[in-house]
Formats: structure tokens, C-alpha cells, sequence
């Protein structure tokens, strides 16, 4: 997949290739700068986790023209499934959907800190797929 951010003055595009799968893509003003950044699902190993896993990459705009990294995330507080943005405040929240060690699901919202991700709340924990989905997405 390709992250791409159009220079008004020059409509140049600059390109950054992203070597893992993508699941997930949004954008909110996590850091509440009044900028907004992009939220990437990639699906990747890391080095302390060799199995290709859900992960979020948190991009910053840097300029009109060039987007950088700002958070390259190994994980979450569990494995990851999916993620939705909460733009109703400043800064913005993410939303998390993980999987619960029993085989259950929780929801749960995070906030930017500096550098990284803390967590803010469960919504709910311990609950089958098709609840916890649905509360994400609500």
C-alpha cells in the first residue's frame, strides 16, 4: 500500500511504499495539534513477535508534501483486531477492538502521550465478536 499527500503549490505527490498488507486506514488529530495524522492497520512480524499480526503505524503530515512516521507500534495492551477513530474530541482517541486471552473480546480507547499510545478505558471486556464489533463501531 501507498501513503500519498498532495503539495498544493507544486501537486507533486511523494510516495511512501509500505511493505506490510493493510487492514485498516483513518486519520484524526491524535496528538491535538490541529493537524491529523494517519492510522495504519498493517498486518507485520515484529522482532520480539515473529507471527504477521495486526499492528497500528501512526503518521504524521511533516509538511504540504511529506508524510513521516510518528508511532511505528508493536502492539496494544492484547492482540489486536481492528481499530476505529474518535474525532467527536480533540485530541482524537482510538478505539480498539483486541482478543481476550479466554478466546472473548474487548473494546477498549487509547490516547496519544508523548510518544506512543496510553490507554484510557475498557468499554467493555469479555464479550463474544459480534458485541464487541458492534460496540466499536458505535
Amino acid at each position: 500500500s501507498t501513503l500519498m499527500r498532495s503539495s498544493a503549490a507544486s501537486d507533486v505527490y511523494k510516495r511512501q511504499k509500505l511493505p506490510y498488507p493493510v487492514y485498516q486506514f483513518d486519520y484524526g488529530d491524535i496528538t491535538g495539534n490541529g493537524v491529523p495524522e494517519i492510522i495504519v492497520g498493517v498486518i507485520k512480524p515484529t522482532r520480539f513477535d515473529p507471527k504477521p499480526d495486526k499492528r497500528l503505524f501512526i503518521y504524521r503530515i511533516a509538511d504540504e508534501a511529506y508524510i513521516r512516521p510518528l508511532w511505528l507500534g508493536s502492539r496494544v495492551a492484547q492482540p489486536l483486531e481492528d481499530f476505529r477513530i474518535i474525532r467527536e474530541e480533540t485530541p482524537t482517541r482510538i478505539r480498539t477492538l483486541e482478543r481476550e486471552r479466554s478466546g472473548n473480546f474487548l473494546v477498549a480507547e487509547y490516547i496519544w502521550r508523548g510518544f506512543g499510545l496510553d490507554f484510557k478505558r475498557y468499554l467493555k471486556r469479555e464479550v463474544k465478536k459480534q458485541e464487541a464489533i458492534h460496540i466499536l463501531k458505535h
